[in-house]
């Protein structure tokens, strides 16, 4: 018979403002090994030494390193979320071209709080189960894109939830290559042709601006 799977779920939630703060520096520890040494090589005694706590202190919360990634996975979805959601009720109005760029330009900020973080999360992480968090995120995003694309005079027959399927999964797949290959920022020019495209796909019939669209304040 296999052995159980790791317990992925915290072993107590932190109620008082300290034990939060220690939850918290467990977490950036965490993350620093994971990136620094890969999944396989991550250890809770290395998390708590790279904390700066007593690995008692980390099992007082996490029964293991899997519930300790998973802690991390889920605070990590949620600031990607919140960017998003910030962002939903500026797209209202907004005609294609500047909001592709808005969402272009939400979704680099987004992977830029901790790009090489995102990518270990998603490439060594699968197996702890949590990667549903970010699916759930993705499919949050989603949604916030087709409610705007709802809006716009789409040919009879397009399907806005399908539209905004493929304009998050194009972005995503973008500005991920793009920061994992070292770049701090979605290139200019890359950026450009991106919004074009996308902008092209979802409004064929409308002008094309001819210099880049700005976020709008």
């Amino acid at each position: 018979m296999p052995p159980a799977p790791p317990a992925t779920s915290p072993r107590k939630r932190p109620v008082q403002a300290r034990s939060r703060a220690t939850v918290e520096t467990i977490l950036d520890g965490a993350a620093h090994i994971l990136v620094r040494d890969g999944f396989d090589r991550t250890t809770t005694t290395r998390i708590a030494e790279a904390a700066g706590v007593g690995v008692g202190s980390l099992y007082q919360y996490f029964p293991s390193k899997e519930a300790v990634i998973a802690a991390l996975i889920d605070r990590h979805a949620t600031a990607l979320q919140a960017v998003f959601d910030e962002l939903a009720p500026r797209l209202a109005g907004t005609l294609p071209a500047e909001g592709v760029a808005m969402i272009v330009e939400a979704a680099t900020d987004a992977h830029r709080l901790h790009p090489t973080l995102h990518r270990v999360l998603n490439e060594q992480v699968p197996r702890i189960g949590d990667l549903a968090r970010i699916r759930d995120v993705s499919a949050a995003i989603t949604t916030h894109i087709a409610t705007w694309i709802a809006t716009l005079p789409l040919a009879h027959g397009r399907d806005p939830a399908v539209l905004a399927v493929l304009v998050e999964r194009s972005i995503e797949a973008v500005i991920h290559g793009a920061l994992a290959d070292g770049h701090d920022h979605l290139p200019a020019a890359l950026h450009d042709e991106l919004v074009a495209m996308l902008t092209r796909h979802l409004a064929p019939d409308m002008p094309k601006p001819g210099q880049r669209i700005s976020k709008a304040s």
